[in-house]
């Protein structure tokens, strides 16, 4: 018997996608089926962490399911963990990557020896679909919000095309931050769009964000970093969204705008943004709000005071660092 969650079919493949991004879903087990539901394979997890996590109704349940037969070819996952059992044991390397575009970004601690972080480059390289094999030097860091890397294996190139969502974006892993772990975030947001509104969103990058909420009226995509924004103007174009997207390149504190829906995407800065996000929303508005904290009362803290507001919605998007989240918050200001 298997820990599984019992969710409604029509929500399976965002929740599916969810746990993936989480490393919850346990890929040992096949997603199993019935009339009205999918029981999709599990580990095991804090069920208060899992509610916060998914937006809709679930059990967990024990269920026999069917063990997938694995290839003659180990995984990527399961070769470094024979390999190098005490280094991800003692959390100097991780299980889990970034795969975005044709390339992988891996987690490796710095104190591990040079060719310890070749091989497992190459390793990458050898069992996981990609062009190139890159290594994060540093956390994000600077006002561009970027971070150094070290190339392992593959080509030695950071300028990819990564598909999500049904849209193309060109990305440059070394001068740009993109995270693939948001593609459903981006997703959820986007489908609450109305054609009427104007959206701003304060931080774009090369757009993501932007690109996913297409359906509104107007969309104003800011961002300081001149890296982001070229490459923002090329995703605009091969999307085909000229007509709706307005790039600007500035220090989003000079901008002078007003929008229907503000998206706020950088959880460990966005605290000090908070009284520009309130400038920029017309009142009734709403601000899509990321952040870095421990708990949800600790994480909305700094909108306290600031203004009128209502929570529409709610989620831990993902994990940041031992006992610290990253939160999502749909806040409608009711008035500042």
């Amino acid at each position: 018997m298997v820990k599984a969650l019992k969710v409604n079919k029509k929500f399976g493949e965002s929740v599916r996608r969810i746990l993936i991004e989480n490393s919850i879903y346990n890929k040992e087990y096949k997603i199993e089926k019935d009339n009205n539901y999918l029981y999709i394979p599990i580990y095991n997890i804090n069920e208060e962490i899992l509610q916060n996590l998914i937006n809709v109704e679930f059990d967990i349940v024990e269920k026999d399911l069917e063990k997938i037969k694995k290839n003659k070819q180990k995984s990527f996952r399961d070769v470094v963990l024979e390999k190098y059992s005490n280094l991800v044991k003692n959390k100097l390397v991780s299980l889990s990557y970034d795969h975005i575009g044709d390339l992988v970004l891996l987690q490796i601690d710095d104190e591990v020896p040079y060719n310890i972080r070749k091989d497992i480059g190459e390793l990458a390289y050898k069992l996981i679909p990609c062009r190139g094999v890159f290594r994060r030097k540093s956390e994000i860091k600077g006002e561009y919000r970027v971070r150094e890397i070290e190339h392992l294996a593959g080509e030695n190139r950071t300028l990819t095309i990564h598909k999500e969502n049904n849209y193309r974006l060109y990305v440059d892993i070394a001068n740009v931050y993109f995270s693939p772990r948001l593609g459903w975030e981006r997703k959820r947001v986007g489908e609450l769009v109305k054609g009427n509104e104007i959206v701003i969103d304060m931080f774009s990058g090369v757009g993501p964000f932007s690109i996913a909420c297409k359906n509104a009226k107007k969309i104003y995509a800011i961002d300081i970093n001149p890296y982001a924004i070229d490459l923002l103007k090329k995703n605009i174009e091969m999307n085909k969204l000229q007509h709706k997207i307005i790039p600007i390149l500035s220090d989003v504190r000079e901008v002078n705008l007003k929008g229907d829906r503000i998206i706020m995407n950088l959880p460990k800065y966005s605290y000090k943004f908070i009284d520009k996000a309130l400038e920029l929303v017309k009142e009734g508005g709403v601000i899509h709000y990321y952040t870095i904290g421990k708990d949800f009362d600790e994480a909305i803290k700094p909108f306290i005071n600031k203004c009128e507001f209502k929570i529409l919605n709610k989620r831990i998007v993902k994990s940041y660092a031992p006992r610290e989240y990253i939160f999502s918050f749909d806040i409608k200001v009711v008035k500042v």
